[in-house]
């Protein structure tokens, strides 16, 4: 893909923080969008790894889970965008350790309330 394209048709990603409903919410619309393959890779929770039983149509599924983003960006170096669901207390440092990964080439932060200078930092 080239530099300037954030996503494309084929883009993965890693979501980091297990919000159930908002990864099948994404999965329903890479459904309904024909999409071939699911745009989630993987989930990362610090807590615990495993699995993550959802639906993609009427088919059930599972994503692996895994307790870092390292774990998660070597298991699936195609995914190169991270959602990040952490705190607004976490959301910095998961995202300068996502920064700091090779594969990850698009972060979206999805947290409110990120110190200002914190912002700037990123």
């Amino acid at each position: 893909m080239e530099d300037y394209k954030l996503f494309d048709e084929n883009t993965q990603a890693i979501v980091f923080g297990y919000q159930q409903r908002a990864i099948q919410r994404m999965l329903d619309f890479d459904y309904v969008c024909k999409r071939e393959t699911t745009s989630i890779a993987a989930i990362v929770n610090p807590t615990r790894g495993g699995y993550h039983k959802c639906f993609w149509g009427s088919e059930e599924i599972i994503l692996p889970i895994y307790t870092t983003i390292e774990e998660a960006s070597e298991n699936h170096p195609q995914a190169d965008v991270m959602i990040n669901f952490a705190s607004f207390r976490s959301a910095y440092p998961v995202t300068k350790e996502a920064l700091e990964n090779d594969n990850i080439r698009t972060i979206a932060i999805i947290a409110e309330g990120i110190p200002e200078r914190y912002t700037k930092q990123l």
